[in-house]
């Protein structure tokens, strides 16, 4: 299982990077669309899932800038191991 949360961190990190590529370099039809709408549609998630669990990760100290960052980048691979400790 750990195996395949790390892969899945790695796999979303690398999206990350292509959304940010795209951003400054776009790509062309039809990922450079594909990219920024998944992209886009990510950021809503995971900000939707970081006023969810806010409370939760203030009550455990883990809502520092850093772990907020993580958060929007890795979503629920980021915060749920921390509140199962």
């Amino acid at each position: 299982m750990k195996n395949f949360i790390a892969f899945n961190r790695y796999l979303l990190l690398g999206f990350w990077l292509a959304f940010l590529v795209n951003i400054a370099m776009p790509f062309n039809e039809p990922w450079g669309g594909s990219v920024m709408n998944v992209g886009l549609a990510l950021l809503a998630i995971h900000l939707l899932e970081l006023v969810l669990v806010y409370r939760k990760l203030k009550l455990i100290e883990r809502a520092k800038p850093i772990d907020l960052c993580w958060v929007m980048l890795l979503g629920i691979l980021h915060w749920r191991p921390l509140l199962r400790k």
